[in-house]
This record gives structure tokens, sequence and C-alpha cells, in this order.
């Protein structure tokens, strides 16, 4: 969750609401946050260290509605692991005294404070954001997951630029025994299905996105109304305000995404992620040309890199050496279901999609690699699934020849390092397995 002014925090745990107890192994420190129905708090893992935000709903406010949209939240709990969701470790809500949940602390800002137009951000930084979420919720949707709640106060933005999509109250969720909330949502952001009460699928989180971009770029609503009634009324029936209107200057193309994407009638909007984030990334001119990059950065990039924890730095300069560095724009294909692999994918930077025919099984972060199997086995194997860019890619491609040629001690390493990954990937595999079997 985001981080408040020190200062600030100080006071609302002084004078709004005293800490709560520790919540088993998790010590709360101070209060992040007050909201309508629950307080966010800083926590500390005892065991590990690690900082984690709590969210625990006050007592008086655990029925109705907000009690529901605890438990939607709760269930998703472990479901949902990509770079740019809020990661949920630990939920309760079937105690109406102690329902909380505990997720990643994320240090950043809520996107609301960058929706007004004397607070906007670069229009640069504007498309990246949103075409985070977007990855983020692509994902989430490709999990049997439609948000319904995307807006600037949901999204938010760490120091470093990367974006973190929050708060999955309101989510419906396919093929789940957990109660469905009707009418989820915020007016300014909802898609006109959302109001209508027509069935939903993920062109209705492409309108609420396509708004938040909206907001971000001009500090406006997409509509101009007085009250709610207003607003419903030209969401259902009305063009939104032409962008230029609020805003002067802004790309034609980066207008038409957000037209696109804002349209009324599904078949006028964008049909699917793939297509809104293709245009996204053209608009922010991360189609990738082949860089030329120093031996000092690869190196650096490498050292960083958790596949090569273990290596020593010549160890390290020996692989950079004897390895092809590869860049891949959004949506390159690195591997492909049923051809024949020799070599496999170290990955230093972006992250990559795994599917088969068509279904989503794994998103890859950099850290890991892909391909392994081409080298771990003997003969001449058939790749098992299609691998895809996100983005930019960064990677080291080393060959099944090349492998057997790094000295003794590399080629240990290199052997721990696969089988570590091999091991995570079938513990996720089978975590995955277990939960679609309901277990």
């Amino acid at each position: 969750m985001k981080t408040a002014n020190p200062d600030k925090t100080k006071k609302l745990s002084e004078n709004v609401a005293p800490l709560a107890e520790d919540i088993k192994n998790y010590k709360i420190t101070r209060l992040l946050g007050r909201g309508a129905t629950s307080n966010v708090y800083l926590g500390v893992d005892k065991t590990s260290l690690k900082l984690v935000a709590i969210k625990k709903m006050r007592p008086e406010c655990s029925i109705g509605v907000q009690n529901k949209m605890f438990a939607v939240e709760s269930s998703l709990c472990g479901k949902l692991k990509h770079p740019n969701i809020v990661s949920l470790i630990e939920a309760n809500s079937g105690d109406a005294d102690n329902t909380y949940i505990i997720m990643e602390y994320v240090e950043g800002e809520s996107l609301e404070k960058f929706s007004t137009p004397d607070n906007l951000l670069p229009v640069k930084i504007v498309t990246d954001i949103v075409r985070q979420a977007a990855e983020a919720l692509n994902y989430a949707f490709q999990m049997g997951v439609i948000h319904r709640d995307v807006k600037p106060a949901n999204i938010i933005m760490r120091v470093d630029g990367l974006v973190k999509l929050t708060d999955f109250g309101c989510a419906l969720l396919f093929n789940s025994d957990t109660t469905q909330i009707a009418g989820a949502g915020s007016l300014s952001y909802m898609s006109p299905e959302q109001l209508t009460g027509i069935a939903l699928n993920h062109q209705s989180d492409i309108y609420s996105l396509g708004a938040v971009l909206y907001r971000l770029l001009t500090g406006h609503n997409t509509f101009n109304a007085t009250d709610n009634y207003a607003a419903t009324n030209q969401i259902i029936n009305h063009p939104h305000i032409p962008v230029e209107i609020h805003r002067v200057g802004l790309s034609k193309e980066l207008v038409r995404i957000t037209d696109r994407a804002l349209q009324k009638n599904l078949i006028d909007r964008y049909q699917d992620w793939k297509e809104f984030l293709s245009d996204l990334y053209a608009a922010s001119g991360e189609s990738l040309v082949e860089s030329q990059v120093d031996e000092k950065t690869m190196f650096d990039l490498m050292s960083s890199c958790i596949f090569f924890k273990d290596f020593l730095t010549v160890e390290i300069w020996e692989v950079l050496r004897a390895s092809l560095w590869r860049t891949f724009g959004h949506n390159e294909q690195l591997l492909k279901d049923g051809e024949h692999g020799f070599s496999f994918y170290i990955l230093l930077k972006g992250s990559v999609v795994v599917t088969k025919k068509g279904r989503m099984l794994n998103v890859i972060q950099a850290g890991d690699c892909v391909g392994e199997n081409a080298c771990l086995y003997k003969g001449s194997p058939i790749r098992g699934a299609t691998v895809t860019s996100q983005g930019e890619v960064i990677a080291l491609e080393i060959s099944k020849e090349r492998l057997e040629g790094f000295s003794k001690d590399v080629c240990i390493r290199m052997d721990r390092a696969l089988l570590r990954s091999l091991n995570e990937k079938l513990s996720a595999s089978n975590a995955r397995v277990l939960q679609l079997m309901g277990i």
C-alpha cells in the first residue's frame, strides 16, 4: 500500500485510531491510513523482518457489502502473482472482530495524487503507467478475474516507476463459489456494461483503464455532470468529452488509443488486451530496436540477476563471453511450441508469458530462465510451449553446445541454478493443480 508522510502518519495513529493488536506472526508498527471501513497498518514479519501492509476491517463495518468485498479479496490470496499486482499473503474474513488481509508493502503514491489538472505527470510516464496496469489486468483476466474497480486510487506507483494494481474487493471471479457483488465499482470509471447490468468481460476493465488514461492525461472525468444520475446517463448514452477539449498538443495516436478504449459499443472498443497493449507500446516508442550494449553494462546486469547469485565474478565473465546477448520487443516470440530446441534463455530484464494452444501457463520474470529442457535432456527436444515477451526483454541465449564447453565450476553452478529454477516451476505448477482441484 502507499506510504504516508511520516508526520501525517504519526498524527493519524495518535489522534484517529489506536494501534491494533499484533496479528499472528506480524507485529503492527504504525497506522498508514484510514478508509471508510478499514484501517491500514504497516507491519513486520517477526521471523523474516519483511515489511507488510495489513488492512484490518473495523468491527462495526464487518457486515453486508463490505464483508463480502473482504471475502472476495481474501479468496485471491496467493493466486495472482504478477509484478504489477500487489501480492496478497494471508487473510481472515470469517471473524467479524478480526477480519484482515496481509499484503505486500509497496512504498509509493496512489495515482489519485496525479489526477488533477494542476498536478499531471509527463505524458510518457502516463503511457507507461497505463501499459503496466494493462499488463496486470490482462494477467488477471487470464486467471479468471475481472477487477471492476480500476481507478487512479487503486493504482500505486513506486519510487522506481513500477506500477502496482491493488484492491480486488469488487472483482468478478469466474469459476468461483465466492458470492459476487452486484453494482460494484466507482462511477467515474465504470463501463456502460456495469451500469446497464449486462454480462461483463475483459472489455469492461479496458474501458475503465481508458477512463484512467483520460483522467491522467487531462485531470478531468470523461463526462461533465453535476450528479450521479446525469453521470450515469452520459456514460451509457453519450460520447465522452473529446480529450482535446481539456488538453491540446497530445499525439494523434494517444488520442486515438484513449478514444477507442472508451467506445461504448463493444464492437468498436479494443477487442482484447493484446491489441490494447500493442498500441500502448507503439505510443510509448518502445517497439524495441536491437541495441548495442557494452560489456560492463552486461556484466552489471548479470551480477544483479538472481540466477547468477552463486557465481564468482570470473565465472559471470565466462558465461557472458560465451553467450549471445539478445533483446526482444513487445510480443516477440523467444520459443515456439513444436519446434526443435537447442538453446535456452536467462532473463535479465522484463518478463515473458508461457502459453500452450493459446492458454496462459505461466509468467516468467527476470532472474529465471526458459527453454532449459533443451539442455537438460539428450537428443533434439521439442519445445513444449510458446514463450512471448511482455514489453522489452533482455536475455542471454546459451546453446547446448556452449553450455558443455564451460569450465567445470561454471557447469556445476549452472546445473544448480537450472535445477533450482526447475524445482520452483514444478512447485508453482503443483500449487496451481491443487488450486484447480479445490484442495
